[in-house]
């Protein structure tokens, strides 16, 4: 079995008013346990036969979900007051009935100025100057089209938050 120092863990908060997308990102995000195995199998090898290896920590992503732009602020501001801030932050751009994914966005960066925020939406009429202005730094900022691969996604944030 792995233990908690095998794996990077990367805090995630995403917000998504459609119920079927939230359960892709969940199981986007979520680790198979044929993965968990394999890592187990390649840490023992690793120790067996080549002790002095660095071996690499995999990404655990610890997800928090929830279905509107104000619930969002809420469990951003808890994590940031609880000293343990998400890591990154993937908002819908559209969620009514409530406040929208910029909006939330805009809150966000307010609590935390450095959490790299990461926008999806099913709309093309979203022009990237204004989530630029409304949600600044832009170098903090990413933007993604539905349909996407939630995979991939998964893979983008990892990247995120990893040192270069």
């Amino acid at each position: 079995m792995t233990s908690d120092d095998e794996h990077e863990h990367i805090r995630v908060l995403i917000a998504d008013d459609d119920e079927n997308i939230l359960e892709a990102y969940l199981e986007a995000f979520s680790e198979p346990e044929s993965t968990r195995e394999m890592q187990v199998l390649d840490a023992l090898e690793a120790e067996l036969f080549d002790p002095d290896a660095e071996i690499e920590k995999e990404p655990h992503f610890d997800v928090v979900a929830c279905s509107q732009g104000n619930d969002a602020i809420s469990l951003a501001k808890q994590a940031a007051d609880g000293g343990e801030p998400f890591d990154v932050v993937i908002l819908d751009v559209r969620m009514p009935p409530g406040i929208d994914g910029v909006e939330a966005g805009s809150k966000i960066r307010e609590l935390d100025p450095d959490v790299p925020i990461v926008f999806v939406t099913g709309f093309s009429d979203v022009p990237l100057e204004e989530l630029r202005r409304r949600v600044p730094p832009p170098m903090k900022l990413h933007y993604f089209n539905k349909p996407l691969s939630f995979t991939q996604l998964a893979q983008d944030v990892a990247s995120m938050v990893r040192p270069q």
